[in-house]
């Protein structure tokens, strides 16, 4: 078995579709590897799930027992889908079909719902494929779906809730040292954004992400008292998320643009959003959405309505290079989000950020993904 490339050929066969679970109580990661009968691999990623802190941190799963099948594992629905219900119809077939496997994992399981654990385990086994073939062909990614639209594009320091002002000062300054020029901020308080605006000056974008938190009423209110910080959008700031009529009446009322996307699926979910006219920028989840065979489709519905595309992203691993790679195949791409921890913590997989170039990012080197993990 080999993460390396070989030479291109006939697509060989699948032999097995296995998960690999990084049970972490804040930041678990879900891997999917797809393996050739000739021993190639490929390795994409599934969305984690929600974190939970259902077991300490520490303690080790019992002998024998995978840590997705302890209670608080946030991925075990997840996993249980790529694994009960998607890989069966992959095995032996040939990995290149992308497109052929895409359609039939999603037609089969479309008797389980087109959206949620579905989807999100579907993007683990597609982004494995894509990776794969990439490997196969000794080529990045970015060029098997039409190359770059651009040589790179800004990125954003998206930062975990931090809430204290002592921990956003230093967040917010530790980002813009290592080259960051735009910043998000996960808080739902007008003192914290103007901590975040105090520590960053007039000359780096801001972002503020409420992950639904607000009703309408209160969102309102909440996108006029934070514009006065030079707010650039405002994101997710209602709760049901999905509620597209609540979304579009905060952004006619409420002075700050809003952005949006992240917990929809299907390419009909994201054509509802978009035809409300309620967004300015477009935040697809690529471990959501079934991969980058879907995210494709999504990237021309935001071209047709002409919203800004801002892939979303909170892992470093799998998920975040393919949206890279995605992200600059797209004319519509506008930033791309890197996730940005406290200094000491790191996700369980151990991928790295990319490197940055005066605050945008290009795309990473190698076959594939270009990132092995």
């Amino acid at each position: 078995m080999t993460n390396g490339t070989v030479k291109p050929g006939r697509s060989s066969r699948i032999e097995a579709i296995r998960t690999r679970a990084f049970d972490h109580p804040q930041l678990p990661q879900l891997l999917v590897d797809v393996v050739t009968e000739d021993g190639l691999v490929g390795t994409g990623e599934a969305w984690w799930g929600i974190a939970t802190a259902g077991r300490p941190p520490g303690d080790a799963a019992p002998a024998g027992t995978s840590a997705a099948r302890l209670p608080g594992a946030s991925f075990a629905t997840i996993q249980a889908a790529i694994e009960g219900v998607l890989a069966p119809r992959c095995i032996g077939r040939p990995a290149g079909d992308i497109e052929a496997l895409w359609f039939d994992m999603s037609d089969f399981a479309a008797r389980y719902g087109d959206g949620g654990v579905i989807t999100m385990g579907l993007s683990g086994i597609d982004l494995a494929l894509w990776d794969l073939l990439g490997r196969r062909l000794g080529a990045p990614v970015n060029q098997l779906i039409g190359g770059r639209a651009h040589v790179r594009r800004p990125a954003y320091a998206s930062l975990p809730a931090l809430r204290t002002q002592e921990a956003i000062d230093r967040e917010c300054r530790r980002a813009v040292a290592a080259g960051f020029r735009a910043i998000k901020l996960h808080e739902v308080s007008v003192e914290a954004v103007a901590w975040a605006r105090e520590s960053l000056g007039p000359d780096i974008a801001l972002m503020v992400d409420c992950n639904g938190h607000f009703n309408v009423t209160e969102a309102i209110a909440f996108s006029r008292a934070i514009a006065a910080h030079d707010v650039y959008w405002l994101e997710e700031p209602v709760r049901p998320m999905r509620d597209i009529e609540s979304l579009a009446r905060v952004a006619r009322a409420g002075p700050l643009p809003i952005a949006a996307g992240e917990n929809e699926y299907s390419p009909a979910d994201f054509q509802r959003l978009l035809a409300s006219g309620s967004i300015g920028w477009l935040q697809p989840e690529i471990t959501k959405i079934g991969g980058l065979t879907a995210a494709r489709r999504i990237s021309a519905l935001a071209e047709l309505h002409n919203v800004v595309l801002a892939p979303h992203n909170f892992r470093i691993g799998p998920c975040l290079y393919a949206s890279i790679h995605w992200g600059l195949s797209s004319p519509a791409t506008g930033w791309l989000e890197m996730p940005w921890l406290p200094e000491g913590r790191a996700f369980p997989s151990g991928a790295q950020l990319p490197p940055l170039r005066d605050g945008q990012v290009e795309l990473p080197e190698g076959p594939g993904f270009g990132l092995n993990v």
